[in-house]
């Protein structure tokens, strides 16, 4: 790596104690810990995701930009592990071939000890006559007690039938198995990042914020446009840039918070919960325009590789209920929805997203007749951080 204070180049065994050699100077994030992840690629990401200082990032865009993109591979068919092994059958010709040649090599062993004195081959013929001796007895055994040896085999395997049926009704009644890939969770990456950094520098870098230290906008004068945001990430994301003064917009995250008498701009992730906020606040303010600027499932899938697709367990009947309350959806995106696909509004681009709201604020301050619009963003061919 590359001391982010001198830029000397660092082999791994040269930065002991998260300290460079030439300057004495610390740093905060040990590749080796952080998924290659150094000072000062964090530094280049900030800068590259607030547009060269244009913009204000928070962390949870900044831990969403270094998530893995594309969809989740598909987990293997789970099976029911132990499954026991069935009895073998015992062969009576083998338990007499068996017997016959134990007694042949013991007879061997007494020829060589009492008549030809040779005990360097009685020794290995002792050994193959006990070796055979034993089993035909193991063979005698299982021929005995074959019935309670079978009866204990039947009850393991319907034992093992239970579990296996048990997990394929589980498998039909939840969402495809597919792997779950968040490559930072948002306690890995403030444990793992943030912390460090704030103990190295004493401060976040310059233009992102973990949104401590932004206020909500207050008003100054009546509100002219509501934007509806369940994701706290996002609203940080706004508030930090101004978004709310400069169209004296009010700021909510549910539907019973939307005033009464202002266009609705509704930004959500491609979810079926965040579809299905459009629809509730259509039919909560039938009377106004509400335009949905949110990320939706046809953009996520048009962008393929490039878009964080993240995978939700869930039961498939709750699913198929709500996805029932979505008649917009194609067959592909309900496909894509149904096997528990989603993908988080804070994982696109701050610059992109940023402008999607602009849009989308000056429409809805233009046009004041009620009418419905569609999702309009369009995600980038790759803005990941490198």
């Amino acid at each position: 790596m590359t001391c982010p204070h001198c830029a000397a180049e660092l082999r791994h065994r040269e930065r002991p104690g998260l300290t460079c050699p030439r300057c004495r100077q610390r740093f905060a994030l040990e590749p080796r810990n952080t998924q290659g992840l150094s000072d000062l690629r964090l530094r280049r990401a900030v800068e590259r995701l607030g547009d060269d200082g244009r913009l204000v990032v928070t962390v949870g865009q900044l831990r969403w930009a270094f998530q893995r993109r594309g969809r989740p591979a598909a987990l293997p068919v789970r099976r029911a592990a132990g499954r026991p092994v069935a009895p073998d059958e015992v062969d009576v010709g083998e338990l007499v071939l068996t017997l016959v040649l134990g007694v042949l090599a013991l007879g061997g062993v007494y020829v060589f000890v009492v008549w030809v004195r040779l005990l360097a081959l009685a020794v290995p013929a002792g050994f193959f006559a006990l070796a055979l001796l034993c089993s035909a007895v193991r063979l005698v055994r299982r021929l005995v007690f074959r019935r309670r040896l079978e009866a204990r085999w039947q009850r393991a395997e319907w034992a093992w039938q239970e579990r296996q049926g048990a997990l394929e009704r589980e498998q039909r009644e939840w969402t495809e198995p597919l792997e779950e890939h968040e490559r930072w969770t948002a306690v890995t990456f403030r444990d793992a990042v943030v912390l460090p950094w704030r103990e190295v520098y004493g401060d976040l870098p310059a233009g992102l914020t973990d949104g401590l230290d932004v206020e909500p906008a207050v008003q100054d004068g009546p509100a002219a446009l509501a934007v509806l945001c369940p994701e706290w990430t996002v609203r940080v994301f706004l508030h930090a840039n101004g978004f709310p003064e400069r169209h004296r917009a009010v700021v909510v995250d549910r539907v019973d918070d939307l005033p009464q008498d202002l266009p609705v701009i509704v930004l959500h992730d491609a979810s079926p919960r965040g579809h299905l906020l459009v629809v509730e606040a259509r039919a909560a303010r039938p009377e106004l325009l509400v335009v949905d600027a949110g990320l939706s499932a046809r953009t996520v899938l048009g962008a393929g590789q490039n878009a964080v697709q993240m995978y939700a367990h869930q039961k498939r009947e709750p699913l198929a209920e709500l996805l029932r309350r979505l008649p917009e959806l194609t067959a592909e995106e309900y496909t894509w929805f149904e096997a528990g696909l989603w993908s988080p509004l804070a994982a696109v681009p701050p610059r992109r997203l940023m402008a999607m709201a602009e849009r989308a604020a000056a429409r809805a301050l233009a046009e004041r007749v009620p009418r419905r619009d569609s999702g309009f963003l369009s995600w980038p061919k790759s803005e990941a951080p490198r």
